[in-house]
């Protein structure tokens, strides 16, 4: 983390490295800042090096012009670091305003010492804390989406604990009926439509969702993938709709074992607050890609069909509508998460099919260049709005390789 440091030209370098000793020591050995420090005075700011920091301190007062030279090379979220010590909030706050003037984004974290560090130590590992719940291995066809998750705790502070899928099935078994039945018959309430599930299907589906969330309450898991593959043979339903109602209760929910595509979400959750649509890569053309899967959060959808599941044509998937906005999509991957892929686009309309995963959309975009020569894996991860930015920003302090 770079940590660009202003201050007047009434004030030194030195001034500055005595007066927020404690402060910036803080933030180099709890956030592994690199601190340059820039005065406003003549002939200083032709001899500063132009990288982008990736957030800003003001010192003192005074420092609002200097500011504006330094604007072009920031990105669109600023964070501003400010004490209140020797007019530096009030600084802070002239810059705030300058910045939302010009139509950019911007924060300033002030408080004590403790509290600084502890903000940017949150926004700089936004994983930090995350526990997930992995019901079974991968995919026996997910031969690389896999993490290492030595590597995964050590550097983004994530637990994983493994649960056995037949801790799963036994609690599916167990789930009282009348639970089971109310959800059922709220989630068919919901729906434009059911085609293909029956009573029982909804009610199994139901017990599923009931016992995946029991399990992570008592393990303190906010994230999960499941071999969900295992269960659609041994119970005859599947967890596509327990996924869909996690997802929107803020419990980041992924399929088939896919660790890659689950942190991809999770990041996508903490960065943009923001459920996402993990799916498939389905049909490529020169000027549109289109991805499908059998789950999808019920408030990413204009109405959603309940269905069956698309390969076994058991139990309940969701054919969710996708409405025609701007939309991120992306992932990040390798077994040491050193490659993303990120990109907007718009939705475009075509006509549904029956060839694909139930939840489908169409993107106004050409991938593949990336997905057929570069790509990081199958699976993808679609969430609304534009977020590029932001994405990039988090790999570029975490040095990920964008492909």
């Amino acid at each position: 983390m770079k940590i660009l440091v202003l201050r007047s030209s009434f004030q030194t370098d030195e001034f500055v490295e005595k007066e927020y000793a404690p402060l910036l020591n803080l933030l180099r050995a709890d956030c592994g800042a690199e601190i340059t420090v820039l005065g406003d005075e003549d002939g200083a700011f032709e001899k500063f090096d132009m990288s982008t920091p990736d957030v800003i301190m003001t010192a003192t007062g005074g420092v609002e012009n200097l500011f504006t030279r330094i604007m072009p090379v920031l990105g669109n979220d600023v964070r501003i670091i400010a004490d209140g010590r020797n007019n530096s909030l009030a600084a802070a706050l002239e810059i705030l305003s300058y910045l939302r003037n010009n139509g950019r984004v911007g924060s300033i974290i002030h408080g004590s010492n403790e509290e600084i560090a502890a903000a940017l130590k949150s926004r700089h590992n936004p994983l930090s804390k995350t526990r997930i719940a992995r019901f079974g291995k991968p995919s026996d066809w997910l031969i690389a989406s896999d993490v290492d998750t030595a590597f995964l705790a050590e550097k983004y502070g994530v637990e994983t604990v493994d649960i056995d899928m037949q801790r799963l099935n036994d609690a599916v078994a167990k789930m009282p009926q009348k639970d089971a039945v109310a959800i059922a018959r709220d989630i068919v309430h919901r729906a434009k439509l059911n085609r293909e599930p029956s009573c029982a299907d909804m009610v199994e589906a139901a017990k599923v969702y009931l016992a995946i969330k029991d399990i992570c309450a008592k393990e303190g898991a906010d994230a999960l993938t499941i071999r969900c593959f295992d269960m659609v043979k041994a119970l005859r339903t599947t967890s596509c709709l327990a996924l869909a109602l996690l997802n929107d209760e803020g419990i980041v929910a992924g399929c088939e074992g896919d660790m890659q595509t689950l942190l991809t979400m999770v990041l996508v959750r903490k960065l943009c607050a923001e459920p996402a649509f993990m799916a498939n890569p389905s049909l490529l053309t020169d000027t549109t890609s289109a991805f499908a899967h059998c789950t999808i959060p019920f408030s990413m959808c204009d109405e959603v069909v309940l269905r069956s599941h698309f390969e076994s044509s058991l139990g309940v998937a969701l054919q969710g509508h996708l409405p025609e906005e701007a939309y991120t999509i992306l992932k990040w991957g390798g077994e040491r998460l050193d490659r993303y892929f990120v990109s907007e686009a718009l939705a475009t309309k075509v006509p549904y099919s029956e060839h694909y995963c139930r939840t489908q959309i169409t993107l106004d975009i050409n991938m593949k260049p990336y997905l057929l020569s570069k790509t990081i894996g199958n699976h993808h991860v679609i969430v609304h709005g534009r977020h590029a930015d932001a994405i990039r920003a988090f790999m570029a302090e975490n040095g990920v390789e964008e492909v």
